[in-house]
């Protein structure tokens, strides 16, 4: 979500809380045609960090969130390395989408997420 300001440029808003619904990752899972494309925000545990560079040189980070089964979801995050470990319990706010094309590849259940907040476990 952009607008535009009165000196004309661009600027990036960050949505409100209500903007996102609440959902675990089973639900996710088992209603992926329902929340395709959605604005969600879900709990999990961080697995499997890896950091990287965009083809222009911008940070992100990639990650697995599982909830503490075999049910996971991938998420991403641009313009920053997150400091964070396997076992970091988070709460991510973003957008889902059942199917994702990077280049050549296709990723399934991911979530480009807006924020990534570690939580108590």
């Amino acid at each position: 979500m952009s607008f535009t300001d009165s000196f004309g440029q661009n600027t990036k808003s960050t949505p409100s809380p209500e903007e996102f619904i609440d959902v675990t990752i089973d639900e996710l899972l088992s209603n992926r045609n329902e929340y395709n494309g959605t604005r969600v925000r879900l709990d999990g545990f961080v697995d499997k960090v890896e950091y990287t560079e965009s083809n222009k040189g911008e940070p992100f980070t990639l990650f697995r969130l599982n909830d503490g089964t075999d049910d996971e979801v991938r998420v991403y995050y641009e313009d920053e390395h997150l400091a964070l470990s396997k076992g970091d319990k988070v709460q991510i706010q973003g957008r889902y989408k059942k199917q994702k094309k990077y280049f050549l590849y296709k990723i399934k259940n991911v979530i480009k997420a807006r924020t990534v907040k570690k939580i108590e476990n």
